[in-house]
């Protein structure tokens, strides 16, 4: 079956039902556990991706009683785990990182010094809030196997990877922060401190050496 055209938060979708059924509430509360950190733009796409799911014949969808209250519940079709199948089995899009901190140490030169410390102390403090929170998930999965049990060791892996990359963030803010710490200013550095910056540049040459093929 040819793949169509649906955005990756319409197969993340997919990937929650091929489990069990859910409501639009219940996939909602979901994509908020930890999936936000990987995918942020899934809880915003939500409601107009179900509804395309629907309307490609990808879900089905019934009413439930819940309580005094209805609920509209989701199931993916056979033909909605062919489309996850054949998504899966083709090559993934490079890695994106969307890091507003990060856009702000790029033009940190139109700002204090203070500014520029204050935005690293913020990314370090947020990095350890959310390596608390998938640090907790890995305690609640190790003891009771999550809410998708047969999907541990996926889990696993992705877990790993998250608290890696908040470690990463956690250690560079640290090492940013001893940097900047003699800097009288967010601008004058480039000139004032040269040989800093080129040690701080070490481990990109570096890099770089070790990319280029080495020609006999």
């Amino acid at each position: 079956m040819p793949q169509r055209e649906l955005s990756t938060t319409a197969y993340l979708t997919l990937g929650l039902l091929a489990s069990r059924d859910w409501s639009a509430y219940q996939l909602a509360e979901q994509l908020g556990r930890g999936v936000e950190q990987l995918w942020p733009r899934a809880d915003r796409q939500r409601y107009n991706i179900l509804k395309r799911l629907l309307a490609a014949g990808l879900v089905t969808s019934r009413a439930e009683q819940s309580g005094k209250r209805g609920r509209t519940v989701y199931a993916i079709t056979d033909a909605g785990r062919e489309e996850l199948a054949t998504w899966l089995a083709t090559d993934t899009r490079p890695a994106a990182l969307e890091f507003e901190g990060m856009v702000r140490v790029l033009v940190s030169d139109q700002g204090s010094i203070g500014d520029l410390r204050r935005t690293l102390e913020t990314m370090r403090e947020q990095a350890s809030t959310a390596r608390a929170l998938f640090a907790r998930y890995a305690m609640h999965i190790s003891e009771t196997g999550g809410t998708f049990p047969e999907r541990r060791h996926l889990f696993a892996l992705s877990n790993t990877f998250m608290i890696g990359h908040y470690d990463h963030i956690i250690q560079w803010t640290t090492w940013a922060l001893e940097q900047t710490e003699s800097w009288p200013d967010a601008a004058t550095p480039a000139v004032t401190h040269d040989q800093q910056v080129l040690d701080m540049l070490a481990a990109g040459r570096q890099a770089w050496a070790e990319s280029v093929p080495v020609v006999s």
